[in-house]
């Protein structure tokens, strides 16, 4: 099944919001760091579990449990035992989980922007070429209720010259996906 983009998005640019706050927490030297990182760090968690992304998940975890060694007083790296400077080995590890972290949202983030890009410069000429055979008509002023959105998208996978094209991007994007692309457009067309 096709991952639906446009909810990830918006779980994974939560998350990076978050990030920046515990980073704006490290900046300000705050005493809570550690509990913020960690809670930070359990919310990745639960949206990788969220997402069935196994992979970000295990990744997330490892972080925190450098996060979690540190806080203990061993070297994430070395696995030595530290018993001076505590608090800048846990300051220099959060720093660093932090980084790792935004680093992978960013990733994830222009990924799933640039899947939803691509397919909307291949769904826009198949919408123009439905429309100039005048298969599909642009709904009313009004506005478009999402029937009219899955008729539109049925009707655009039946329209020749466009069927093949429409049923491989349905196979490259989901179709909720699709329709809201498809739904941008339209408003985007009524606009002009």
């Amino acid at each position: 099944m096709l991952p639906f983009l446009h909810q990830r998005l918006q779980v994974l640019e939560r998350l990076q919001a978050r990030c920046s706050a515990v980073l704006g927490t490290y900046n300000a030297l705050d005493l809570n760091l550690s509990s913020e990182l960690s809670d930070f760090l359990d919310q990745a968690v639960a949206a990788c579990r969220q997402l069935n992304r196994a992979g970000w998940e295990n990744q997330f975890l490892a972080l925190k449990a450098q996060s979690v060694s540190a806080a203990h007083g061993t070297h994430p790296d070395t696995l030595e035992r530290i018993t001076g400077h505590r608090r800048e080995l846990q300051r220099a590890v959060a720093l660093r989980v932090l980084q790792h972290s935004a680093a992978l949202l960013r990733t994830e983030i222009e990924r799933d922007q640039q899947a939803l890009a691509d397919a909307n410069a291949q769904l826009r000429p198949m919408l123009l070429i439905a429309l100039q055979k005048q298969v599909l008509a642009v709904p009313g002023r009004k506005g478009v209720s999402q029937a009219q959105i899955d008729s539109l998208w049925r009707n655009l996978l039946k329209t020749p010259d466009v069927e093949l094209a429409a049923r491989q991007l349905a196979m490259q994007v989901s179709v909720p996906d699709l329709q809201l692309l498809l739904g941008d457009l339209i408003l985007a067309a009524r606009a002009t």
